[in-house]
């Protein structure tokens, strides 16, 4: 009889993930689900942002990883009421996600429409790397 250990699957659920991201926990910080396409040439990386504006992204590349980030405040306005409790929220998410291939982060490049990012990474070919780089958001 082949048992699992239930250790790897809580560490499944909490913590790993497939493609060898990682899930940040904890109070006022969610993560998004994230799609890794990978093509001939390039890496292709969607994730879900509904919400966010493209200001509020953050997308960059460090050591073979991938980290997206994006946080807001969320306020309501209703002009109507007088409130007598009112609470805000500050809402982030981040993922990281191990890229499964090496890649060119000067020419990386990233899409943000209808609350879903796109990530483009063009994939390397002749041993280029360096200390990591911003990936600006179009």
């Amino acid at each position: 009889m082949n048992r699992s250990n239930p250790f790897d699957e809580i560490e499944q659920f909490f913590g790993r993930t497939p493609f060898g991201g990682d899930r940040a926990w904890g109070r006022d910080m969610r993560t998004t689900d994230v799609d890794v396409a990978e093509y001939d040439d390039e890496l292709v990386v969607m994730a879900d942002l509904p919400g966010y504006d493209r200001a509020d992204i953050d997308v960059r590349t460090t050591d073979g990883r991938l980290t997206i980030s994006a946080e807001h405040d969320t306020e309501h306005e209703d002009a109507d009421r007088r409130y007598l409790r009112r609470e805000r929220r500050h809402e982030s998410v981040t993922r990281s996600v191990d890229l499964p291939a090496s890649v060119v982060e000067a020419d990386a490049s990233a899409t943000f429409q209808n609350g879903v990012l796109t990530v483009t990474l063009p994939k390397e070919t002749d041993g280029e790397d360096d200390d990591g780089h911003r990936i600006d958001i179009e």
